[in-house]
């Protein structure tokens, strides 16, 4: 094929045609593979990017919080080290615990106490002091010693001692009693002003005494003994109280940050394949500290090797599923329009549930919603099994859901994905029975909300109990919340989808279907116009086909629609058609043979031009092309062997016989079959049930002798309800009337009476 060609490009455009071959690229497409493979293709390129970008936001333990319980288990996928932060910290608040306090001597506190303190000394030791000193506090507390004479004699001996011990007790600072509780006898970072600059300090670390210790140091110097040393102490005590030193926040913060800056980490070595954390239990610092150790010591080319392997298993789940397709509706293959349909559906399904899965991550972060098992309730599974069923039936939906459920649950909890694909899976499956013989969008959106509400809580009920167990009142809120808004938004997304597939791809559904048959569509009032015998015909096709495919359980609307529309081509000549011209026979006998043939065949030439100008769905397009199949026009045929003088060499019998295919799909079958003995019942003279039932079994045995149901999906016990059903209707149809016996031949008695007057009728 040649670069033109396959890009659909024209030679020899013609003057008005399109530059683009528009038919010429459908029908190509309808039954080339190269649509299957590229959709099969691109559902494999999404279902492992998908997979990859979900396992690096399951990794992300920015959406967990500390105290819930861990959803899956997690193991680790390469050796690292990491550091352990709640061990580390507690060895850097025991650091820090162990650190010196910083203490700081006031200086107009020192002055006054060693002012207050010498003034006594001086009193009881110096002669006349107590002139001099006046009422102050430190003559006042000398006056009132008891044993004044005694402590006196001693002061006055050792007063040069007491001075310089007193001295030293105040340089180094004294520790009042709220002081002495905090720093409960350990060693402290004195700091001492040296000037009124702020950095000229001298600092040194002691254990600065108490009041009670200071004033038994002084009381030591002396030779007291008994009740007059102890009143010397407690004196002294009362000057020290206060103390001199107060606690430097600044100093002390900054003391205890330098130990535990020098606090060694903790580290923990884990080992590729150890387990993390075990599904349901708590997650805490160290967790985190894992996962951000873990995220970080993984080689560059993890990615790619984790891309590679969700790459396998996407392609692995995607073969199991084509091949069981392929081994129980082997059909869907050979229709690669509806394959791609069926693939671009099933690829907004994955990508709407990746995008619920990112909700409800931000949900979860944000505190909205307190438990990760509430995932299983926003993952809107419903919709793709619903958009499925109703654009490709249930065989196809069935393993298009054991798709969206392996690889959405690969997504959300990996460990746990057989339980959850198993879960998924049985919804997807009962949401596709659930719609699958839905004829009109408002009984579609009440299935797919009702559907929805029923199997998320049937299906997870254990889940539901687990979590209302735990949660009480509150999760019963959460869950109906999260239910209905799910099954909501499931309904309205599966409608507007199935809007969007039948208004771009011009699917057919059973809804679309439904509404073609409302008689209202421009051809068929073209067709009620033109052709009114052909309109009358086609409605007796409608409902002989809707009948039989409603008994052996195909899609009645779609047998109905079709028959509608499948002699629309006779719009071309209608006048050549006997339903709309008794003459037309007579017209057909005096043109040769091989042009009334082609005058017949035509008409499904006609109709597929009109279902593509009208864009009518595939499903029409397949009746009108197929309801004859490559049947035998016998009679032209054997008139024109009659016309052809012997020579039968120059009568083909390709001439003669239609140019579609047989008819395939049980609804096509069964128009065919209608539409042949419903034509054929019309040359009855006098349509008795016995002549009905033979002329039906005879156009079915030629049918089957001709090869017409070669290509047909209907089974013999199929074909046989399909016939008895046939027969009963015509049989209804053709119904004879009693002929009542006339009891005049005058008509007038038949006439009304005239009503009789007001006045006569008043005598009466």
């Amino acid at each position: 094929m040649g670069a033109k060609k396959f890009l659909f490009w024209r030679r020899n455009n013609a003057p008005g045609k399109p530059f683009i071959d528009r038919k010429y690229i459908e029908d190509t497409l309808a039954v080339s593979p190269v649509p299957i493979v590229l959709i099969c293709v691109l559902v494999w390129a999404v279902s492992s990017v998908l997979l990859l970008l979900s396992e690096n936001q399951q990794r992300d333990l920015t959406v967990w919080v500390d105290g819930q319980r861990a959803p899956f288990s997690v193991w680790a996928r390469t050796d690292f080290a990491y550091v352990d932060t709640g061990a580390t910290e507690k060895l850097r608040q025991e650091a820090a615990a162990q650190a010196l306090k910083a203490c700081r001597i006031d200086r107009s506190i020192e002055d006054r106490i060693a002012g207050e303190t010498k003034m006594f000394l001086n009193v009881l030791g110096i002669e006349n002091a107590a002139a001099d000193a006046g009422n102050k506090p430190g003559v006042l507390r000398a006056e009132k010693l008891v044993y004044r004479q005694e402590i006196a004699a001693q002061v006055k001996e050792k007063h040069p001692e007491l001075l310089q011990k007193l001295k030293d007790l105040t340089d180094f600072g004294i520790a009042g009693e709220e002081i002495s509780k905090e720093i409960d006898g350990r060693k402290v970072t004195v700091i001492r002003p040296v000037s009124d600059a702020a950095d000229d300090v001298m600092t040194y670390e002691l254990i600065p005494p108490s009041a009670e210790k200071a004033a038994g140091e002084l009381t030591g110097l002396l030779k007291l003994s008994g009740e007059a040393a102890d009143e010397f102490k407690r004196m002294l005590t009362g000057i020290f109280a206060g103390g001199t030193l107060s606690i430097d926040q600044a100093a002390t913060a900054a003391a205890a940050e330098k130990e535990m800056a020098k606090v060694v980490p903790v580290l923990k070595r884990c080992r590729r394949g150890t387990m993390l954390i075990e599904r349901q239990h708590l997650i805490t610092r160290e967790t985190v500290d894992m996962f951000e150790a873990e995220k970080l010591a993984l080689p560059g080319t993890y990615g790619l090797a984790l891309l590679g392997n969700q790459l396998f298993l996407a392609v692995i789940l995607l073969l199991i599923a084509l091949f069981f397709l392929y081994r129980t509706y082997p059909g869907i293959f050979k229709a690669p329009r509806r394959f791609s349909v069926g693939g671009c559906a099933l690829i907004i399904a994955l990508v709407v549930n990746f995008i619920a899965m990112q909700i409800f991550f931000y949900l979860f972060r944000h505190g909205k919603m307190v438990n990760y098992e509430l995932m299983l309730f926003i993952i809107p599974v419903p919709f793709g099994a619903a958009l499925l069923s109703i654009l490709l039936g249930n065989r196809t939906a069935l393993f298009a859901g054991f798709i969206i459920a392996s690889i959405s649950s690969l997504m959300i909890l990996p460990d746990r994905s057989f339980e959850l694909a198993l879960r998924w899976f049985a919804i997807s499956a009962l949401m596709a029975f659930f719609t699958r013989n839905v004829t009109n969008y408002r009984s579609f959106f009440v299935r797919v909300f009702i559907g929805s509400v029923l199997l998320t809580v049937v299906v997870n009920c254990d889940v539901i109990h687990t979590l209302v167990k735990n949660m009480r009142l509150e999760a019963v809120k959460v869950i109906l919340y999260t239910v209905a808004g799910n099954a909501f938004f499931c309904a309205v997304a599966a409608l507007l989808m199935v809007f969007a597939f039948e208004l771009i791809f011009n699917v057919d559904t059973s809804m679309s279907l439904m509404v073609l048959s409302d008689f209202n569509h421009p051809l068929l009032e073209k067709l009620k116009r033109e052709a009114p015998g052909t309109m009358f015909h086609s409605m007796t096709v409608a409902t002989l086909a809707e009948d039989a495919a409603r008994a052996i359980k195909a899609n009645a609307a779609k047998a109905k629609a079709g028959a509608l529309f499948h002699d629309i081509g006779k719009l071309a000549m209608p006048e050549y058609f006997v339903e709309n011209n008794v003459d037309s026979p007579k017209e057909y006998m005096k043109m040769p043979p091989q042009r009334s043939c082609g005058i017949i065949r035509g008409h499904v030439k006609e109709g597929l031009k009109l279902a593509r100008e009208y864009r009518l769905s595939s499903f029409i397009r397949e009746v009108i092309a197929t309801h004859h199949g490559d049947d035998l026009i016998s009679f032209f045929y054997r008139l024109a062997k009659e016309n052809s003088s012997g020579d039968e060499g120059q009568v083909l019998e390709a001439q003669f016989r239609y140019d579609g295919p047989p008819p395939a799909s049980k609804e096509a079958t069964v128009i065919s079959l209608a539409d042949a003995c419903e034509a054929a019942s019309r040359s009855l003279n006098k349509p008795a049930p016995a002549k009905l039932e033979a002329l039906v079994n005879e156009i079915f045995i030629g049918r089957l002798r001709g090869g017409q149901l070669r290509n047909s999906e209907l089974t013999a016990s199929e074909l046989n309800i399909v016939r008895e059903c046939f027969i009963a209707d015509l049989i209804s149809f053709n119904h004879g009337r009693i002929a009542y016996k006339k009891e005049s031949a005058d008509d007038s008695a038949a006439l009304p009476l005239a009503e009789p007057s007001t006045a006569a009728a008043e005598e009466k």
